[in-house]
This record gives structure tokens, sequence and C-alpha cells, in this order.
């Protein structure tokens, strides 16, 4: 599939899939619904919009993974902010910062510096130096 290149952003043709492991040098904007049957690998940072699926797992160095989206594998940023909105089910999250679930996130186990629980979330583990759950 095709990937657009403008200065350091990245970014995919909507509704792509892409059958190999992806690795990106730059940031990575993923539109709706795509579909990754292997690993992701960004060097920046990863907007993955909603609905999309990675099969593998997936290396940044910060991240937003937008509701409903699925990374089978596992998670892995960087020190930069991780963010997993609303209903998004990630295997196994772990980063070298801050981590912020939103509610419905689905994981077995969270691992980061910060993590900050915004409402009900479903994770076997949560490993952090601060742990804060809010409920809203």
């Amino acid at each position: 599939m095709k990937v657009v290149v403008k200065d350091n952003l990245h970014t995919a043709e909507a509704g792509s899939y892409f059958r190999g492991s992806v690795r990106i040098e730059g940031d990575f904007l993923v539109p709706p619904r795509t579909y990754f049957w292997r690993d992701l690998v960004v060097t920046g940072r990863l907007l993955l919009c909603p609905e999309s699926h990675v099969a593998g797992n997936v290396t940044c160095n910060g991240a937003v993974i937008c509701h409903d989206s699925i990374i089978e594998g596992e998670l892995n940023s960087g020190a930069e902010q991780l963010t997993v909105c609303d209903n998004a089910k990630v295997r196994v999250i772990r980063s070298d910062g801050n981590v912020l679930l939103r509610p419905g996130v689905v994981s077995a186990e969270v691992r980061g510096v910060n993590i900050l629980v915004m409402g009900k979330v479903q994770c076997g583990k949560l490993m952090g130096k601060n742990t804060r759950v809010v409920k809203n």
C-alpha cells in the first residue's frame, strides 16, 4: 500500500492493509480501519486511528491508540506520552513514560512510569511508580 511522506509525517491511504512488517522512520498517521498483518515499528510518534488492527507487535516513541483499535501483540513505547483510548484492546502495554488509559481499555498488563486510569478498564496488572485511578 502507498504511504505519503510530508516532512517527518508519514500517512497511509484510508482503508489500507499491509501484509508484511512495516518500519516507518519518523511519525506515522494511520487512517481509520487500517490493517497490519505483522509488526509495526515507528521511530517517532504513532497515531493509530479508530478501528485499526495490528496483528503483531507495535514499537514507537509515543502514541495515541484511538477507540476500538486492536493490537494483538505488545505495544512498546518510548519516553513520550502514550494514550490508549476508549474500548481499545492491547495484549500488553509497556512504556518508558506516562500512560493514560481511557474507559473500556482491555489489556493483560500495563507498565509505565506514571499510569493514569480514567474510568473502568479491564487490566490484569498495572505496574508503575505512580498509578492513579479517576472515576468518571
